[in-house]
C-alpha cells in the first residue's frame, strides 16, 4: 500500500488571530476594494447600507459589534454576488455629550464656556473632535467592517450642515416649523431642553404625599396625591375622573391650594385615574406633560415656578432661590405644620435623570422651535402599511403603528452652543423669520435695514440625523437635488438599527425622506437583539457589567467575535453573555474561536496533502463515490438554507447552517474519510482527483463563510492560493451540478453504524489501538450491498477489521450486538473486553435504573 506524502504545511500550526487581522484591514484599504463608484455599470444590481452614525464621543459597544457585523455580513454577500456596493460610514456631532466633555475640560482649568465666549468655545470643541473624535471609527476597522471609508461624513460637515440649514428654512415656509410653549424634559445641569433618547428612566424610592384641599365654603376636603409638593404653586386644578362617584359632584366647584392659599376649580378628566392614590390629582401645567394637555383641554392658565437651573421661583413666595429638592422638604415640613398633610407614604417610581448630567430632569414649560409632525406622519405610515419600507422582526410594524398614529410634535431646539445653530433672524422689535444668511432674512422681512440678531439655540442632534440617507448621498452638494449616488443608491437596501430609536430616528428619516425626495430612505429595517449579562440586564457602561469589545477581539479575535455574536441571536430574542469578572473573558466567545480553530486544522490537513494535487484545475472525479456526492450534496444544502436565511434576514440560522456542515459533515466525517481514502488509492490520479474534490469543496465553503468570518477567510484564501486576488472581492459560491439521487439515506446509514459502534466501544471501554471483528446482519439487499461496498468505511471510521455482511439474526457467541432500523450490527469483543466484568457493570446500571423507576413511581402515587 503506497504511503501518503505530506508537503511541509505553509499554514502554523494553530490560528493566531492577531497575527493575520491587522495586515489584512490594511491590505484592504491600500486596495481600496471596499470604495464605491455610482457610475459603475453593473448587470449584478446595485445595494447599500447606512451606517447608524455612532457619536463622536463613542467607543465600541457589544451593541456596536452586533449592529455592525451585521451589516457588514450583508455588505460583504451583496460584493460577492457582483453588486455595485456602497457602505455610508459617518458620525453624529452628538450636542449635548460633546459639550458636556468639552465643558468639563476647560472647568480643569476653573473656566466656563460663558468666560470663554460662544465663537471661542466652539474652536475648543473642534480642537476636541480633531484630537479626540471618531476613535470608533478606527475601532469598527478591529471588527473588519467593509465601508467605504472615503464616504465618511461628519454631521457637522459643510455640507451637511448646508442640508439641515435648508431643511429648516423649507419646512419653515411650509408653515411645518413654529415656535411656542411647552412641556420638554429639561436638563438644569446642560440648561437645555433634552430628547427622550437622552432621558434614562431609574426606579427611585420616594414618598407619595397626601394633602389636604378645602372647599371654597370650608366644608369638604378633598384629599390630593402627588409625589412632587414643591410643585404646588403651579396648581392651576384638582382632577376628577368624571365617572368617579366620590368625587363626581365636586365637578365645577373650587378648593383652596395648601399653603398657596389660591382657589382653583375642580375638573373632570379623564386623566385622573380613580385606583391611583385618592382619584384626586393636582394639576401643574408647566411641570408636568400629562397635566399640560389637561390644561390644554380645560384652558387653564400655566404657572412656571422653577427656573432653568431648578430652583424655584419669585412665585413661590418665601421659598423662592430654594433648590426644588430642598424645597420639597421644607414645604412638608410646613404642611405638616399646619395640618394640612394627611399622610406619607412609601413609594418608588421611575424619574427620568439626564443621560450626561445625572441629575433628574425636570418636566419644563419652556419656549421652544418644534416640528409640526402630523402632515409628515401620515405617509411615513403608510409606506409601512403597505409593504414598501418592511421590518424585521415585524412585530415592530405595530410598534411602529401606534406612535405614528398617535405622534406629537417634535421638539428641535437645543440650548446649547455646539450643534447647527437655527437659521432663525429677529429685528428689534420682535420679527422673525428663517433663511439661508442674513441677505436673505431681510428679503423676507420686507428689506429690514436695522440690526439683526440669530437665534442662540442649535437644533437636536436627531435634526441632521433625519436627513442621514440624503446628506450621505452628497444632497445639495454644488445645488444637485438629484446625485448621482441618489440615482444609484437610494434608496438604500437595508438600515441595521436598534428598537429604542425607532421613533426617534427610523420614523423620522422615512418622513423626512418622503418630503424632500418624494421616495423611502431604504426597503428593509433590520432591529439587533438587545445584548444582556447572565442576570439578564441590558449590557451597559453604567451598571458595569459590559466588557470592552477590543479586549475581547483581543482576546478570542474579531472573527470569532463576529460569529459568536451572530450565532447566539435569533431574530428578535436577545443575547445573553456571561462575563467572568476577574478576567473579563465571555464563556460563549468559545463557541466562535473553537469554529475558526477547527477550520483551520482542516485548512492544514488540505494544505499538507497538496503535493498529491493541482487544485487550480477544480476538476472533479468522474464517477464520485457515495462519501464524495453525499457531501457535495450537503454543501449545495447549506448553501440553499444558508442564502435562504440571509434573504429572510435569519442570521443566526445562517451561522447555525455554516456550522453544522463545517464542523460536523465536513470536519468530522468528510476530512476523515479523505485521510481513509488516500491511503487506500493506489493511483496517483485518483488521489489527485480526491484532494481537488475536497479542495474545491472547502474553497466553496470558504466564500460562503465569508462574510461572517472576513479575516480567516482571506487568511486560508491567500494562504492556500485559492484565487490571484482576495476573496473579499471573489464572486459569489457556487452549487455543484448534481444528479438527483437517494445518496444522502444511502450514506447516513453507514453514518449510524458508524456511531452505534463507536458508542459502543465508548460504552464499554474498548482501547483505541483494538480493531475488533463485525457481522452487519440485514435481509435488506440495498443495505447488504451498501455495506459490501463501503466496508472500508465502515471499518477506518469505526476502527473495525474484517467486516461481512450476512443476513443471520443470531448474535454470535463473543459478540455485542448494536441495533439499527434493518440493521444489527455484531462487534466482537471477547477477548478484548473482561466479559464478566461487562456483565457485571451492566446488572449494577440495571439496579440503579430499577431503584430510580421505583423512586419516582413512589412520588407519583404521593398524593402530597
Amino acid at each position: 500500500m503506497q504511503q501518503d506524502q505530506f508537503a511541509e504545511p505553509r499554514l502554523d500550526k494553530t490560528y493566531t488571530p492577531s497575527d493575520s487581522e491587522k495586515g489584512w484591514y490594511s491590505e484592504w484599504e491600500k486596495e481600496q476594494l471596499f470604495a464605491a463608484n455610482p457610475e459603475t455599470a453593473n448587470d449584478s444590481g446595485n445595494y447599500s447600507v447606512l451606517m447608524p452614525p455612532p457619536n463622536v464621543t463613542g467607543m465600541l459597544t457589544m451593541g456596536h459589534v452586533l449592529n455592525n457585523t451585521i451589516q457588514d455580513i450583508y455588505v460583504r454577500w451583496n460584493r460577492i454576488k457582483g453588486k455595485n456596493v456602497c457602505w455610508f460610514p459617518g458620525l453624529d456631532h452628538a450636542g449635548i455629550a460633546t459639550q458636556t466633555k468639552v465643558e468639563k475640560q476647560i472647568a480643569e482649568q476653573g473656566l466656563s464656556r460663558h468666560d470663554l465666549g460662544r465663537e471661542e468655545f466652539l474652536d475648543k470643541v473642534w480642537e476636541w473632535k480633531n484630537k479626540y473624535g471618531g476613535i470608533i471609527l478606527e475601532q469598527l476597522r478591529s471588527l473588519g467592517v467593509s465601508c467605504d471609508w472615503n464616504r465618511t461624513l461628519f454631521t457637522m460637515d459643510e455640507k451637511a450642515s448646508n442640508a439641515v440649514q435648508e431643511v429648516f428654512v423649507r419646512l419653515f415656509d411650509d408653515g411645518l416649523i413654529y415656535r411656542g410653549k411647552r412641556i420638554v424634559n429639561w436638563s438644569p445641569v446642560a440648561q437645555s431642553a433634552l430628547s427622550d433618547e437622552e432621558v434614562l428612566f431609574k426606579e427611585v424610592a420616594e414618598h407619595i404625599y397626601t394633602m389636604r384641599y378645602v372647599s371654597e365654603d370650608g366644608n369638604t376636603t378633598l384629599h390630593v396625591a402627588t409625589v412632587r409638593p414643591e410643585t404646588i404653586f403651579g396648581d392651576v386644578a384638582v382632577a376628577v375622573n368624571p365617572n368617579d362617584e366620590r368625587y363626581k359632584h365636586l365637578i365645577g366647584t373650587k378648593v383652596r391650594v395648601p399653603i398657596v392659599d389660591r382657589l382653583v376649580p375642580v375638573v373632570g378628566d379623564d386623566h385622573a385615574d380613580p385606583e391611583f392614590g385618592t382619584g384626586a390629582v393636582k394639576i401643574t401645567p408647566a411641570h408636568d406633560p400629562n397635566d399640560f394637555y389637561v390644561g390644554e383641554r380645560h384652558n387653564l392658565a400655566m404657572h412656571n415656578t422653577i427656573n432653568p437651573d431648578g430652583k424655584l421661583n419669585e412665585l413661590a413666595g418665601p421659598y423662592a432661590g430654594m433648590d426644588r429638592f430642598d424645597a420639597r422638604k421644607k414645604i412638608v415640613q410646613d404642611l405638616q405644620e399646619a395640618d394640612l398633610m394627611e399622610s406619607i407614604e412609601d413609594y418608588t417610581h421611575n424619574v427620568g435623570f439626564s443621560e450626561r448630567g445625572g441629575e433628574p430632569i425636570e418636566p419644563y414649560l419652556s419656549d421652544q422651535w418644534f416640528v409640526k409632525m402630523e402632515p409628515l406622519a401620515q405617509p411615513a405610515l403608510e409606506v409601512v402599511r403597505n409593504g414598501e419600507i418592511n421590518f424585521y422582526p415585524s412585530h415592530w410594524t405595530k410598534t411602529y403603528e401606534h406612535w405614528m398614529t398617535n405622534i406629537r410634535d417634535w421638539c428641535i431646539s437645543r440650548q446649547l452652543w455646539w450643534g447647527h445653530r437655527i437659521p432663525v433672524y429677529y429685528t428689534e422689535d420682535g420679527q422673525f423669520t428663517a433663511a439661508r444668511n442674513e441677505d436673505e432674512a431681510r428679503q423676507k422681512l420686507g428689506n429690514y435695514q436695522g440690526a439683526l440678531r440669530q437665534d442662540e439655540d442649535v437644533l437636536d442632534t436627531w435634526f441632521s440625523s433625519w436627513i442621514w440617507p440624503m446628506t450621505t448621498m452628497n444632497w445639495l452638494v454644488d445645488g444637485e437635488d438629484e446625485t448621482e449616488e441618489m440615482k444609484t443608491w437610494l434608496p438604500s437596501d437595508l438600515l441595521v438599527t436598534a428598537p429604542d430609536i425607532i421613533f426617534f430616528w427610523v420614523a423620522r428619516m422615512i418622513m423626512a425622506s418622503l418630503k424632500f425626495k418624494g421616495r423611502i430612505p431604504f426597503k428593509d429595517v433590520y432591529f439587533t437583539s438587545l445584548i444582556r449579562d447572565a442576570q439578564g440586564r441590558k449590557m451597559s457602561k453604567s451598571l458595569g457589567n459590559s466588557p470592552d469589545p477590543l479586549e475581547i477581539i483581543g482576546k478570542y479575535g474579531a472573527d470569532a467575535v463576529r460569529f459568536t455574536v451572530i450565532y447566539s441571536a435569533p431574530i428578535g430574542q436577545d443575547i445573553r453573555l456571561e462575563v467572568n469578572k476577574k478576567t473579563q473573558d465571555i464563556a460563549t466567545m468559545e463557541i466562535g474561536r473553537n469554529f475558526a480553530n477547527k477550520i483551520w486544522n482542516a485548512a492544514r490537513f488540505l494544505d499538507m496533502k497538496r503535493s498529491e494535487a493541482d487544485y487550480e484545475t477544480a476538476d472533479l472525479p468522474e464517477n464520485l463515490d457515495l462519501a464524495d456526492e453525499w457531501i457535495a450534496q450537503r454543501y449545495n444544502n447549506t448553501l440553499k438554507l444558508a442564502t435562504k436565511a440571509l434573504d429572510d434576514y435569519k442570521l443566526h440560522e445562517y451561522a447555525r447552517h455554516l456550522y453544522d456542515f463545517i464542523w460536523s459533515d465536513f470536519c468530522s466525517w468528510y476530512v476523515e474519510i479523505v485521510k481513509l481514502k488516500s491511503f487506500k488509492l493506489e493511483s496517483s490520479e485518483q488521489k489527485r482527483k480526491l484532494i481537488n474534490f475536497a479542495f474545491d469543496i472547502f474553497r466553496r465553503t470558504l466564500k460562503l463563510l465569508h462574510p461572517v468570518m472576513p479575516f480567516l477567510t482571506e487568511e486560508l484564501w491567500n494562504r492556500l492560493e485559492f484565487g490571484e486576488g482576495m476573496i473579499s472581492v471573489e464572486s459569489a459560491p457556487e452549487y455543484i451540478e448534481l444528479e438527483a439521487s437517494d445518496v444522502k439515506a444511502d450514506f447516513e446509514i453507514i453514518m449510524q453504524m458508524v456511531e452505534k459502534v463507536r458508542a459502543l466501544r465508548g460504552t464499554m471501554n474498548v482501547p483505541p489501538h483494538e480493531k475488533p471483528k463485525a457481522l452487519v446482519s440485514t435481509v435488506q439487499p440495498a443495505i447488504s450491498q451498501l455495506t459490501q461496498e463501503y466496508a472500508h468505511l465502515l471499518e477506518g471510521l469505526a476502527r473495525l477489521q474484517d467486516t461481512t455482511v450476512t443476513e443471520s439474526t443470531k448474535r454470535p457467541d463473543g459478540f455485542v450486538a448494536v441495533v439499527l432500523d434493518d440493521v444489527q450490527v455484531f462487534v466482537e469483543l471477547a477477548g478484548i473486553i473482561d466479559i464478566d466484568e461487562e456483565v457485571q457493570r451492566i446488572e449494577k446500571e440495571i439496579q440503579r435504573l430499577q431503584g430510580l423507576v421505583k423512586g419516582t413511581e413512589k412520588k407519583l402515587s404521593n398524593e402530597k
